[in-house]
């Protein structure tokens, strides 16, 4: 003890100094230390918290959902699969395994037991019926699966995404069938210029040295009115010169040149290599888009289905007709009111159906009935040719109605609303009348002057010969020949029925055309030649009649050499006829001048067997068009 007191008091000072500063850093970095871990503890546990309430309180804002299969399904347009549950790998195999034997005993029950499936309410199982190999299958599941209009949206819009070309064109052409089974029309790509100069470029691009006169007048026709209407849009003139041209040209809107260049387009498309360059040239595509701009003009539509027809004729052409969406819209065509538009769409449906029709319908041959599938076989052919000046549908539809009421379309033509008109008897009357049969109408064009005629060019294509065998030929692409044949004329259409059959008689191949007719009907048809055509040709310096016009004139020698010829072919094949004659005088032009188109000398009564009604040129076949031969 005394000698650790003589140490302390014999150290020096400044070891003393020393120890005390090394003490004092150790203590207060030792402190540092303990405060750093107590810092670093809190902001951990602070952060924590916060993340732990920030999870709990996202929990409470959100809620498991276990059904978003069932409600995605029901506004999605797109396809879903059935869930499956998640399986081993020797499950997946053995699952394989079963699906492919299913499969198989599947497709030999649709093949041996198709009326299981029709009895199903799955569309999938109808649908794989509508795709079966068999041809007689197939149609049977297109019809099961047009009668269903009670399933939900969704199983409607998977159905159609997975529709194939077959079995859409078949639902197409099924009466009644629901549209939600056809997906929207696609959009036509976006056009940085105007329709009119794309109609324009397209119809240039078709224009060759080959090509028919007619259809160069009518391209001719399309291209002016459509410089017109740019020079208008460009003329930046006041007064002057300039300002009559703008008068002169200010009555033809934007839609009238749209309507001049369908039509320069719908009869080019009558001709297989304007078709080729028409889809080349995206032809297709530029109707998209014009029926999108003018969905709302009847006469556009026409035009569009018209020319949707001659191009269905060819089946090169029906992918790209069907991949740019005209199957809906022709589905809704064939229903309309408009019988012209109705009858344009029918033509059209019936060419893109080679599953179900055999022939084709081109140019000026028209389905009237039956324009939906039918189950039923046809068993004899009716043909409907009009007249002069007459058409393939309103020839043959009731007495126009008279008053404030008929409406006018753009084009100056009838409107087809509701109430304008009556209906066509073929369609609504003969097809309820007579089943089992298939009704067709010719259209050909006609003028009584070459000033009002729509091609001055070409006469000789004008004539009776010619006319009949170019709708021989037609008519025989149409599976005309291979059933019984009855012909109905009115007045120049039954001259071209008997050129047509005498025509038929003396051409090899085609003379099953005359052992199949079992009867023809002349309505007002001039024998031996029409006072009005007599009356045209006496004027002609004037009038300048048509070469169908001097044809029909009184005892012509084209008329006479015609009647002696049809005569011994009927007495030949043993055909029998029947004529209707007129027995009031018809308005011509002013109230002033009537006459009797056909004179009863010419209606046949000496050849056939005959019916005098007393009614005029033009109305009588629409008020009698129920008696039998």
């Amino acid at each position: 003890m005394f000698s650790g007191l003589l140490y302390k008091l014999c150290r020096p000072r400044w070891y003393t100094i020393f120890v005390r500063k090394h003490l004092y850093h150790t203590r207060k970095k030792h402190t540092r230390n303990i405060q750093y871990s107590v810092g670093v503890f809190t902001v951990s546990a602070i952060c924590g918290a916060v993340v732990y309430l920030e999870i709990r309180y996202l929990g409470n804002q959100f809620s498991a959902v276990t059904d978003v299969f069932d409600t995605e399904k029901n506004k999605s347009t797109y396809i879903y699969l059935d869930p499956e549950k998640q399986e081993s790998f020797q499950d997946t195999r053995k699952r394989s395994r079963v699906r492919k034997i299913k499969d198989f005993i599947s497709e030999k029950s649709v093949k041996h037991l198709p009326w299981i499936y029709t009895k199903k309410d799955n569309p999938k199982s109808l649908l794989k019926l509508a795709r079966s190999s068999d041809q007689g299958l197939r149609c049977l599941g297109v019809k099961q699966l047009s009668k269903h209009h009670d399933w939900e949206d969704y199983q409607y819009r998977n159905i159609a995404q997975a529709l194939d070309t077959r079995t859409m064109i078949g639902l197409a052409r099924s009466q009644d069938v629901d549209p939600r089974f056809f997906l929207p029309m696609p959009k036509a790509p976006p056009s940085k210029v105007w329709l009119e100069d794309e109609y324009r470029t397209l119809i240039s691009s078709l224009q060759n040295e080959d090509l028919d006169k007619c259809l160069k007048h009518f391209a001719t026709k399309a291209l002016q009115l459509g410089n017109n209407a740019d020079e208008r849009d460009s003329l930046f003139s006041f007064g002057g010169t300039g300002l009559e041209f703008a008068k002169s040209v200010s009555s033809v809107p934007e839609e009238r040149v749209e309507i001049v260049c369908l039509q320069a387009l719908a009869s080019h498309s009558a001709d297989f290599r304007c078709c080729q360059n028409i889809i080349k040239m995206g032809g297709v595509q530029l109707l998209q888009q014009t029926y999108t701009k003018r969905h709302k003009s009847i006469v556009i539509r026409r035009q569009i289905a018209k020319t949707l027809g001659n191009l269905s004729v060819h089946q090169c052409f029906h992918e790209e007709i069907v991949r740019a969406g005209w199957v809906t819209v022709l589905s809704r065509w064939i229903s309309s009111s408009d019988l012209t538009l109705s009858l344009h769409a029918a033509r059209t449906l019936a060419n893109l159906d080679t599953d179900f029709v055999s022939c084709t319908y081109e140019d000026g041959v028209y389905l009237i009935h039956p324009i939906y599938r039918e189950k039923e076989s046809i068993n004899a052919d009716i043909v409907f040719v009009h007249g002069l000046l007459g058409g393939p549908f309103k020839t043959w539809r009731q007495q126009d109605r008279k008053g404030p009421g008929a409406d006018k379309s753009s084009d100056g033509t009838e409107s087809v609303k509701k109430g304008t008109y009556t209906f066509c008897w073929p369609k609504d009357w003969l097809a309820k009348d007579c089943g089992n049969i298939r009704i067709l109408s010719v259209e050909y064009d006609t003028d009584l002057s070459t000033w009002n005629a729509n091609c001055p060019f070409e006469t000789e294509k004008r004539s009776l010969t010619v006319r009949a065998s170019s709708i021989l030929q037609k008519l025989k692409k149409a599976d005309i020949g291979s059933r019984p044949i009855i012909w109905v004329g009115h007045s120049m259409g039954g001259l071209l029925i008997k050129q047509i059959l005498s025509i038929a008689d003396d051409t090899p191949g085609l003379d099953n055309i005359v052992n199949n007719t079992v009867g023809v009907l002349f309505y007002s048809t001039p024998h031996r030649g029409s006072s009005l055509a007599h009356l045209s040709n006496q004027a002609s310096l004037i009038v300048a009649p048509t070469v169908e016009v001097k044809e029909m004139g009184r005892d012509s020698p084209m008329l006479r050499r015609l009647h002696k010829d049809f005569q011994q072919l009927v007495m030949e094949h043993g055909i029998p006829c029947l004529s209707f004659g007129e027995l009031e005088k018809t308005q011509i032009r002013t109230p002033k001048l009537k006459m009797l188109i056909v004179p009863p000398e010419s209606s046949g009564k000496n050849d056939y067997k005959i019916h005098f009604i007393y009614t005029s040129h033009q109305q009588y076949i629409l008020r009698y068009p129920c008696l039998s031969i």
